[in-house]
């Protein structure tokens, strides 16, 4: 997949690569994506690199980290291809709605790219990120997606 950049006034969206992967968990960590550094490196990891997934950043002009994104390109019934995003964390104290459209806009520009017909974006729901959450899904809602099926987890170890 060629590199593409994403730029808007405050910001740039690339694709993370593997020598900034730890610089992205405290950003993991904030948003309680991962378990640990080492399952985030591992899953970092397993989706770096292949033609059908990743892991896009969002940062501010000193290359500050305000959000991320990863992402695995699918088959689905429904909509032949799709682009499902797993885990999506957008932190801007100044002003989250920007980091947050500028994520949602290279989510429909890379799945175009990758010749998908939907966007399927993961929020997460546990308790004590809600606020951050909230506006993310305001965002997302406002961007043109809608909810379509009902994700739940049953963790079984």
């Amino acid at each position: 997949m060629p590199e593409r950049v994403t730029m808007s006034d405050r910001f740039t969206v690339k694709t993370l690569d593997r020598r900034r992967v730890d610089q992205a968990w405290p950003l993991v960590q904030t948003g309680r994506a991962a378990n640990d550094r080492d399952a985030w490196r591992h899953y970092a990891n397993q989706l770096l690199g292949t033609a059908d997934s990743g892991i896009r950043t969002v940062e501010g002009e000193h290359g500050y980290l305000h959000g991320i994104y990863a992402f695995k390109v699918l088959p689905s019934p429904r909509h032949a291809k799709v682009f499902q995003v797993d885990m999506f964390l957008a932190l801007d104290l100044i002003e989250p709605e920007a980091a947050i459209d500028v994520l949602l806009d290279d989510m429909d520009q890379m799945a175009v790219d990758l010749g998908c017909n939907a966007v399927h974006l993961h929020l997460p729901q546990r308790e004590g990120i809600g606020a951050s959450v909230s506006v993310a899904l305001a965002r997302a809602l406002d961007h043109g997606h809608h909810r379509e099926d009902l994700r739940l987890c049953r963790p079984l170890a």
